[in-house]
């Protein structure tokens, strides 16, 4: 299998896992109940939704082995490293903040490693910057739109969070999807530039 097949399966399976992390999370008041729900801690579920996108994002770097810019391993390291800024905030303010906050810091850690990739492309002269900024200004306003809607009610926190990380599924896969065809040579030879 060629680098380029197996970056694109590897990526779209990393994108499926978190895509399902967000299905789960929207369908949790539906089976938990939604008169039960204020024993869910909202925190707790940003903390594992941490854990696994740290996880499979090594996973991911492992398995593809040579990545130009390395930006799944520096997604690992910042997702583990916001995971421990998010129980230190909750030790100095409320939890409804402490998520907020830390939502805010996620996204804002992800758009600075998604511009080095940016800056990667763009240096080597490639057009596929173009496609990666568009994605990133996707995120970037998803993600604070959601991160400034997170009120103090945790059934809304856990749909939030669940389309949140739907959202980063989808434009991950969409991504690796894109990036692939632009690479593939056949895909290139049916497309007529004017």
């Amino acid at each position: 299998m060629s680098k380029n097949k197996k970056s694109f399966f590897v990526g779209i399976i990393s994108s499926a896992l978190i895509f399902l992390m967000g299905i789960l999370y929207i369908t949790i008041p539906s089976y938990y109940g939604v008169d039960k729900m204020h024993n869910i801690n909202s925190n707790d579920l940003l903390l594992s939704a941490l854990l696994v996108v740290s996880v499979v994002k090594f996973g991911e770097y492992v398995l593809v082995k040579r990545n130009p810019n390395d930006e799944p391993i520096y997604i690992t390291i910042m997702s583990s490293l916001i995971g421990v800024v998010n129980t230190m905030l909750l030790l100095v303010f409320p939890e409804s903040m402490a998520l907020a906050t830390s939502l805010i810091i996620f996204v804002t850690a992800y758009a600075a490693i998604k511009l080095f990739t940016i800056d990667y492309y763009h240096d080597h002269n490639d057009a596929y910057f173009y496609i990666e900024t568009m994605f990133l200004i996707i995120f970037a306003i998803i993600g604070i739109t959601i991160a400034f809607n997170l009120f103090d009610d945790s059934v809304l926190q856990t749909i939030m969070l669940g389309f949140f990380f739907i959202s980063l599924g989808i434009l991950n896969a969409l991504n690796y999807g894109l990036k692939c065809m632009l690479k593939s040579k056949r895909f290139l030879k049916k497309i007529k530039l004017k």
